[in-house]
């Protein structure tokens, strides 16, 4: 008889810490109004719900993972009930399992990749650099999206995700070093 009970991978659990630090560094500095970038220059997603009633949306521009490699991330924050529908709706995530969906809504993050063209569909495995990274928190109603353009940044978040998971960097601990700094 097959076991069928879901474990939570370490590598997800990296990951979503990882993009959970990029959320809070990115929501900082929007805060802050210390990075401001010309719409143009701003992701297609982030131009998307621009402007869209209920979703402050924000675009980071080379957010840092090492000292070589910076990705751009957009940060989406729902305010309101059907604005965070509309999210999970247009990132794939409204027939989510009711078991997982109850997981997330206690605070766990979820982490995936989808092809850039198309956030509810599977990951692009064939070209990897087709993808881009998405963090949910559905207890804060945020979708965090990493653009991806190259090896290098892709496998800069796998390994970033890594080294947050082998160092237990704890979220709390990051905001506080961000609000200090």
């Amino acid at each position: 008889m097959k076991n069928n009970t879901h474990t939570i991978n370490p590598w997800l659990l990296a990951g979503l810490a990882l993009v959970m630090a990029a959320v809070l560094l990115a929501m900082v500095l929007y805060r802050h109004g210390e990075a401001v970038v010309p719409r143009s220059q701003c992701s297609e997603v982030y131009r998307c719900y621009d402007h869209t009633d209920g979703i402050e949306a924000s675009f980071v521009k080379d957010y840092s993972l090492n000292d070589s490699v910076a990705v751009d991330i957009t940060l989406l924050q729902a305010s309101t009930d059907s604005a965070w529908h509309r999210m999970k709706k247009d990132f794939g995530l409204e027939l989510m399992d009711p078991k997982m969906e109850s997981r997330l809504n206690k605070g766990q993050l979820l982490f995936y990749f989808a092809p850039k063209c198309d956030y509810t569909s599977k990951m692009d495995t064939a070209e990897k650099t087709n993808n881009d990274g998405i963090l949910c928190s559905f207890t804060d109603k945020i979708i965090c999206v990493f653009h991806i353009n190259n090896m290098l940044q892709y496998r800069s978040v796998q390994y970033w995700q890594f080294e947050t998971m082998i160092n237990n960097l704890s979220l709390s601990n990051l905001k506080n070093y961000e609000e200090n700094n």
